[in-house]
């Protein structure tokens, strides 16, 4: 069996919509020289390209050929996902099932593999035009092995839900939810919150906790005869929504239904299989991008000779540049340099917004394996200079409270 990596580019064709909505599809190949290579139940990762996303690229399904290479003409079933008039045209391609979709959770980023030490050596990442990559045999069983590792699948998507694994479900966040205390429950989506056998007119309390406060819920049934489920919560936590998504909460309260550009959702994980607990989280699509453009520029523990061991520069810029641990750490921690308490929007105004550096408390060198990162406790935003400080010297890397120390020093002479 080979294992491919197909590739896709948003920016003439909807990628995501295509693969979410269709479990079997077609796929051009474009690189007719693989022509009599592909075979049936051969492995497929379908890649989305960064189109003009930068830092979205990367590996966002999994599938397998069922159909060896035939032309395709008027590919009807496509038309509404390209945004080109390229399905009128006749293709090469091979039909594929898909088995897995993880365009959140579990998705694997182009930044994340050019840190891997054997899968940085893609092709797809040196030589981004082709369609199609036929991979090594050293390869293809790295990929399988991240893609397990990263087991967060989506089992069901049902309108603005997700369920991803079987205690994590994903809500995306609309004018309902902004403005009227709660949203509906699909009927697919029940399971999830142990509702499939509540009665018409029956309610259940829940709780949602964030960031280590409770917030009250209820599940309900409307009394129709065929009953809708319904989530509801109180005035704090519509509150705590609203103070998180301000920009969408005005817009939702000024336009109407008009769509908006920035996509809020609510991460729901189970307490335990039989608690009505929840931990809740928010997710924004625009938090990632600030933050992704925020690590591409961040190069402060890269200064130095990569002689310093490509043991030490993966794990380094793997844990402090992955985008949820950041986002979590400036979560705890705010804004502000824990060291000076420089702030680069109260200096820099609209241009420096959120951002901040992301220190690491343990010292890189002394990594030996991949570990699980507490952003509480294991990153502390600092500025640029602090951190320069912090690390200026390899054998000598100060705490932040060596460097407090320092310039409380320094300011008592």
């Amino acid at each position: 069996m080979n294992t491919w990596i197909f590739q896709g580019n948003p920016k003439i064709f909807d990628i995501d919509t295509y693969i979410k909505k269709h479990k079997y599809i077609w796929w051009s190949l474009r690189q007719e020289h693989f022509l009599d290579t592909i075979e049936l139940d051969d492995e497929v990762f379908l890649w989305r390209s960064d189109g003009n996303n930068r830092g979205t690229g990367g590996i966002l399904a999994k599938a397998k050929v069922i159909s060896l290479p035939e032309e395709r003409t008027n590919d009807k079933t496509s038309q509404n996902y390209w945004y080109t008039d390229e399905w009128e045209n006749p293709y090469l391609a091979v039909k594929l099932e898909v088995l897995q979709v993880r365009l959140e959770d579990g998705f694997i980023s182009r930044l994340s593999l050019l840190e891997h030490p054997v899968l940085k050596e893609l092709l797809i990442l040196r030589l981004r035009q082709q369609t199609n990559y036929l991979l090594s045999k050293e390869h293809a069983i790295e990929l399988q092995g991240l893609w397990s590792a990263n087991n967060h699948s989506t089992l069901l998507r049902s309108h603005s839900w997700e369920i991803i694994g079987e205690e994590i479900a994903i809500k995306e966040l609309d004018k309902s939810t902004f403005l009227h205390h709660g949203t509906g429950i699909p009927k697919e989506v029940r399971r999830f919150f142990s509702a499939i056998d509540m009665k018409r007119g029956e309610r259940r309390e829940i709780a949602l906790e964030y960031k280590q406060r409770v917030y009250h819920a209820r599940l309900e049934m409307d009394k129709h005869s065929s009953p809708r489920s319904r989530l509801l919560w109180k005035a704090d936590f519509s509150e705590t929504i609203r103070n998180q998504f301000q920009n969408a909460y005005s817009h939702f309260l000024n336009k109407d239904d008009e769509s908006l550009n920035e996509v809020t959702k609510l991460r729901f994980e189970k307490v335990g299989s039989s608690s009505d607990t929840y931990l809740v989280e928010f997710l924004s699509s625009i938090d990632s991008e600030v933050l992704i453009e925020d690590l591409e520029s961040e190069e402060i523990e890269l200064y130095e000779p990569r002689a310093e061991g490509n043991l030490v520069t993966y794990y380094g810029r793997r844990y402090e540049r992955d985008p949820i641990n950041r986002k979590r750490a400036i979560e705890f921690h705010g804004l502000s340099c824990k060291v000076c308490g420089f702030n680069f929007e109260e200096v820099y105004g609209e241009r420096g917004k959120d951002f901040i550096e992301v220190h690491h408390v343990k010292p890189l060198s002394t990594l030996e394996e991949e570990i699980v990162i507490d952003p509480e406790q294991d990153l502390v935003p600092v500025c640029a200079n602090c951190h320069r400080m912090i690390h200026r010297r390899r054998d000598n890397i100060l705490t932040v409270r060596d460097l407090k120390d320092l310039i409380d020093s320094k300011n008592s002479r």
